[in-house]
């Protein structure tokens, strides 16, 4: 990272300034890193546009014409989709999750 620059732009609810004094490899190379502060408050989130969808609510204007369309055309978000995959865990997390159970029995 010595070579290159990070460029954060600040969210509400969350100090980067915290992060980067918290984190030893955020710490180490915070000369690199270049806060923006947000001056319009976004307080959309992947949560928020996902609740949308189930309820079938548009989410025009919060995210790309490309991702709404991608997502439409996969029916992603939907209550259907979400229903057909409750307790699906993703493989990525399956290790994890397998690590948890193990712990519970223990």
């Amino acid at each position: 990272m010595a070579n290159h620059g990070l460029v954060c732009i600040t969210r509400a609810g969350n100090d980067a300034q915290k992060f980067i004094y918290e984190s030893d490899t955020l710490w180490q190379h915070k000369n690199n890193i270049h806060l923006v502060e947000e001056w319009i408050t976004n307080d959309i989130s992947s949560t928020k546009i996902r609740r949308a969808l189930r309820r079938g609510q548009s989410i025009r204007y919060l995210v790309p014409d490309a991702v709404r369309g991608y997502i439409e055309k996969h029916n992603l978000y939907s209550s259907e989709s979400e229903d057909r995959n409750a307790g699906v865990i993703l493989a990525p997390l399956q290790k994890y999750a397998r690590g948890c159970k193990q712990e519970q029995t223990l």
